[in-house]
């Protein structure tokens, strides 16, 4: 628009500069005749002095000079008739001229009128079209003045604020769009707009009409005018919507999603932060808790049933465990806490045993009650590891260790445990070899009817021979083997190797005597393998009435039901039950009437005590009594003096077996044994 109004002030002045100049004042209607009529009249005035005088110069004649009056008169009349024509030639030539800048300039002034009148068309257009993006744009878009007093909020942010027009207008936005603990905020947000003329991509929470709070994307600049007008033109994208979406993505990367606690991703951040913040000597502790036997809780009811549990597990600890400590549920039913600013390790095991007392020792849901124990294994900074990696390992070594030491403990973290933690996998490694290169070997226990002497069954013992370190005890491998799962193929060896032999020794005349074979809990848990048992049972054609099958008291009680059904289909074969290592656990022979047992195996921890405690020989005195009461045959494991000996034998202890009697023998030296008894009782009878 200012090109045009420039264009026409221009011509305006060519205008006047040519009505100013002299050559467009001899154009005048009143200067242009006269000039001519002064013309004509000087040139008449000398053409009358000058020609009399000169024709009385030239005659004196009378007729002559008549004459040279009619020549001197058309003379004139030529003369006067070419000054006219020059003077009215001239005349025209100006009047051309000046009409012909008089068309241009015209010309030129319609054309810019046309085009001012098409730009001011387009500007309404403009204006209209202007008016209806802000007033249909799906965006924010306010104007305000350097007070901060609203001049205009189109109707789209009318609309998301919750207000009128006349409730927006002319009210300080600060006050009316925004809560009292934002405020000085975003009082320094305005002030930065008017100081630097302009602020992008600025985010801040506006709340509306009803009191909900509104996140928005700001652009804001100031228009400048002159004097003191300055207006602030604010375009702002509701991202409310947006913010909620990242914050449950967060969430989602971030949290739990069933208890709500930070995961392992953030847990492992958090720590990387505070270890960053942190100088050496301010020790900090990373807990790893892991929750004993929590399977049997989804195996009883359901995964539902657990997801409650761990929930449940979840709350207290978030309950319990303050900022700047932290609590994170890492996965499955394992936990971590960090603990900041660690006094001593007796203040921080008081602490983890008041979250203990929190938990409860038992849960209860849907009329069943749950022992609640945890392993937990502790690692300090910087005493156990300088960064995250190393701390979070060995937090999870130590779990692991306080597990294996029998659940429900509470360790720190130290050297060895990773040293018999390397034991342990340089263990299942050579397992591996020697289950591929059968290193393994079956010796057998004889066991004796304790009054006669005579040999009443043998006990299938593993030996391994290891090509370089010789014999390795079942004691250090059978551990690692019911660890790593590796127990399995070594089981159907052994059951593989007995029950071959077994079938020798009836093809020789020894198959009345009985066969023991150990079993794991595993494999009498197991799906798959207890199948595959079963089907190596059912390949060999020998006496399974002299066969018997040993399993611990903790295989027993870890699935009581599924454990009761398949002794019973161990049974119908015809094997015997013997219940192994009787004493350590927690059940009792009233307890362990619904099981299907033959034999109770007394464990040698207890005749080891005889005669040496009285209170140990009354108990094992009892339980003969009892065992007898119940038609359970027993067997004592373990001795090893005389005095043991006749001990069990004043109890009425039927059978047993020790180095007292014999050691495992192989299967040679069985076969001499048991010949040596046949020709004994040959000879003897």
């Amino acid at each position: 628009m200012a090109k045009y109004n420039d264009k026409i002030k221009s011509l305006n002045d060519q205008s006047e500069m040519f009505y100013d100049s002299e050559e467009a004042k001899k154009l005048s209607p009143y200067s242009a005749p006269l000039i001519i009529a002064i013309t004509y009249g000087i040139f008449g005035a000398i053409w009358i002095l000058l020609s009399d005088r000169i024709l009385d110069f030239l005659t004196d004649n009378p007729v002559v000079y008549k004459q040279l009056q009619t020549y001197k008169g058309w003379l004139y009349v030529f003369v006067t008739m070419g000054l006219a024509y020059i003077l009215t030639q001239k005349t025209m030539r100006l009047m051309q001229r000046a009409n012909n800048k008089t068309i241009k300039a015209y010309m030129q002034l319609r054309k810019a009128h046309e085009e001012l009148v098409s730009m001011e068309r387009e500007l309404e257009y403009q204006k209209h079209f202007t008016k209806n993006i802000i007033n249909d744009a799906h965006v924010i878009i306010g104007v305000w003045d350097e007070t901060g007093k609203i001049i205009s909020v189109n109707p789209f942010g009318q609309k998301t604020f919750g207000y009128r027009e006349d409730e927006l207008i002319n009210k300080r936005w600060l006050d009316l769009l925004i809560s009292k603990e934002n405020q000085t905020i975003m009082n320094d947000v305005f002030e930065e707009i008017k100081k630097n003329k302009e602020l992008k991509n600025h985010e801040s929470q506006f709340m509306s009409k009803d009191g909900s709070p509104i996140d928005i994307l700001w652009n804001s600049s100031m228009l400048n005018y002159s004097g003191s007008n300055n207006k602030i033109v604010s375009i702002g994208v509701d991202i409310t919507e947006r913010k909620k979406y990242e914050e449950n993505v967060s969430r989602i990367a971030f949290y739990d999603t069933l208890t709500g606690l930070p995961n392992r991703i953030m847990f492992e951040n958090e720590i990387k932060n505070f270890l960053h913040q942190k100088i050496e000597k301010n020790k900090v502790a990373i807990i790893y808790i892991d929750i004993d036997n929590f399977k049997y809780i989804n195996d009883t009811l359901g995964h539902q049933a657990g997801d409650e549990f761990l929930k449940y597990i979840g709350d207290t600890l978030n309950t319990e465990i303050k900022i700047p400590n932290l609590v994170a549920r890492l996965g499955g039913d394992e936990f971590a806490i960090l603990f900041t600013e660690l006094q001593s390790n007796e203040i921080l095991i008081e602490t983890i045993e008041e979250i203990k007392k929190k938990i409860g020792r038992t849960w209860s849901i849907k009329n069943h009650q749950f022992f609640v124990s945890m392993s937990i294994g502790i690692a300090k900074f910087p005493d156990h590891g300088h960064n995250i990696t190393e701390l979070l390992k060995n937090a999870d070594i130590a779990m692991y260790a306080a597990k294996q030491e029998g659940k429900d403990k509470i360790l720190f973290y130290k050297k060895d445990i990773q040293t018999n933690n390397l034991n342990h996998v340089q263990m299942a490694n050579k397992l591996q070899s020697a289950i591929e290169n059968e290193e393994f070997m079956l010796f057998y226990q004889p066991q004796f009817k304790l009054n006669t002497g005579e040999i009443v069954g043998l006990e299938a013992l593993i030996r391994w021979n290891h090509h370089e370190e010789g014999f390795i005890s079942p004691v250090e491998f059978i551990p690692v083997a019911e660890d790593t799962g590796q127990i399995y193929s070594i089981e159907r060896w052994i059951v593989k190797t007995a029950l071959a032999q077994k079938k020798q020794w009836e093809k020789e005349g020894l198959g009345h005597v009985e066969l023991s074979i150990n079993l794991s809990g595993k494999t009498l848990t197991s799906d798959v393998n207890f199948q595959e048992l079963e089907i190596l049972l059912s390949t060999f054609d020998v006496d399974y009435s002299k066969i018997t099958i040993e399993i611990t008291e903790t295989a027993i009680i870890s699935n009581v039901d599924l454990v009761i059904r398949r002794l019973n289909r161990l049974k119908a074969k015809g094997l015997k039950i013997a219940l192994d290592d009787f004493g350590t656990g927690y059940s009792s022979l009233t307890y362990l009437k619904k099981f299907p047992i033959n034999i109770i195996k007394l464990d040698r921890s207890f005749i080891q005590l005889i005669p040496k405690n009285s209170i140990d020989t009354v108990i094992i005195k009892h339980i003969l009594s009892l065992a007898h009461d119940l038609r359970y045959e027993v067997i004592a494991e373990g001795i090893e003096t005389r005095e043991q000996l006749e001990y069990l034998k004043k109890c009425f202890c039927e059978n047993g077996q020790g180095y007292l009697l014999s050691k495992p023998l192989s299967q040679e030296k069985v076969n001499e044994l048991m010949n040596s008894f046949r020709l004994k009782k040959l000879k003897d009878g």
